[in-house]
């Protein structure tokens, strides 16, 4: 095929930076979104050919999944736009990979699994920094502990570098669906949204609070493991300001109330701000007889840096036959050894 792959939401924030690197590692991607604009100034200013369709075109969208061999998904929130998507994936026998953080769209995806296995296509979320790095220490922890029945997962930043606008906006869609964990097997919401703890991330304890993240979902997919927890460290007072805002949750099942918050969101941090930030991800696992075993990964800023580095790692394994049909996450296909794949990714033990 001409392309490597075909790159949609290539005009967003991470979509500019995916591409732009891609070009850098020697992939020749073909660029698509709804944008004329944008889209055709990127493509122009990298070299590459570039499409022009909504999802709902779906003649469009089918002409351009056959010239490529798989499809990084860019264009979130995804709990609008994973359907089209990944049913003409299906039905071309196009690999679909994606960056989505969102765990009700894991789900959705999942129930896919029975029809891209009879096709040979691969659907592969979350190729990002949701969920590369946590999925990867996850698999990493439970070879440790192989009898492990509780998992623990967290993330910490140092530094400038804020969410980027996508991220952001899709947080706030995600909202209504409220704090999630594991619990023998199944999810749950968290019986105590503002439960906080200390964690040394290596660098010092810092104060963590519970989080909505992917894993609850993709790390039981990938370990078997059947309690799950995630939590990120924050400052006392931001700590504070996101437990106001779990309580006033309900509001946010009005999307008028969603479209405010959404409405302020800003440009995205710049390239100086993401290279002066760094993130340090912890996890921890435990069985029912007392034994643990407990690592950490540093690597760069997370919003855009390491998931453009994560989801091309995962387009070069895809590139050179590394498949298996179905639904599946990023470790569980590629191995817990992937996130070291990521340029300044460490992983040590704790």
């Amino acid at each position: 095929m001409a392309y490597d792959f075909l790159l949609y939401g290539a005009n967003g924030f991470v979509g500019r930076e995916l591409a732009q690197q891609a070009v850098r590692q020697g992939l020749r991607p073909l660029l698509a979104g709804r944008n004329q604009a944008e889209v055709s100034t990127l493509a122009q200013s990298l070299g590459l050919d570039f499409r022009i369709f909504s999802l709902e075109e779906t003649d469009k969208l089918r002409a351009a999944l056959r010239e490529c061999p798989l499809v990084l998904h860019c264009a979130g929130p995804y709990k609008y736009t994973y359907k089209p998507m990944v049913e003409a994936c299906i039905q071309e026998g196009v690999h679909y990979l994606d960056i989505t953080g969102e765990m009700p769209v894991y789900i959705a995806q999942q129930g896919y699994d029975h029809q891209a296995k009879e096709r040979g296509v691969m659907i592969l979320p979350a190729v990002g920094f949701d969920v590369v790095p946590t999925d990867c220490l996850a698999l990493y922890l439970k070879e440790k502990l192989p009898t492990a029945t509780h998992l623990q997962l967290a993330f910490s930043q140092k530094g400038p570098a804020g969410l980027p606008p996508g991220t952001a906006k899709t947080m706030i869609e995600m909202m209504p669906f409220g704090l999630k964990i594991r619990r023998d097997g199944k999810i749950i919401d968290a019986p105590d949204p503002g439960y906080s703890q200390e964690i040394d991330f290596g660098n010092r304890p810092r104060t963590a609070i519970r989080l909505n993240w992917g894993d609850v979902f993709t790390a039981y997919y990938t370990t078997g493991i059947p309690n799950i927890e995630n939590f990120m460290a924050m400052p006392k007072a931001t700590s504070r300001q996101a437990k106001i805002m779990g309580k006033l949750r309900p509001l946010f099942r009005f999307k008028p109330v969603r479209s405010l918050f959404q409405g302020i969101i800003k440009g995205g941090s710049t390239s100086d701000e993401r290279a002066a930030t760094q993130v340090y991800v912890w996890g921890k696992v435990w069985d029912d007889a007392g034994n643990h075993a407990e690592a950490r990964l540093v690597g760069p800023e997370a919003g855009v840096v390491w998931t453009v580095r994560a989801a091309l790692a995962c387009i070069r394994h895809v590139l050179a036959g590394e498949v298996k049909p179905g639904y599946h996450t990023p470790a569980g296909v590629f191995g817990a050894d992937l996130v070291l794949e990521c340029e300044g990714v460490t992983r040590a033990d704790a």
